[in-house]
């Protein structure tokens, strides 16, 4: 992805299961995501991150 196209507290999928945007850093395209899975928070590149209609964002899981 492109970090223009990422908005905080959006829901995209990183290493095949969904986390949330928590901060967008446009000029180095990094993002900070919170991956409820790893109960963990992160520092990644956006290109890492896709965007994907099946992350149902209510549930933290796929449908």
């Amino acid at each position: 992805m492109n970090a223009k196209e990422l908005n905080i507290g959006e829901w995209v999928e990183y290493k095949q299961h969904p986390v949330s945007i928590v901060e967008i850093d446009t000029q180095n395209e990094r993002a900070v995501i919170w991956d409820n899975q790893n109960n963990s928070r992160l520092n990644v590149s956006v290109k890492e991150l896709h965007d994907d209609p099946q992350c149902h964002c209510d549930s933290h899981v796929y449908y």
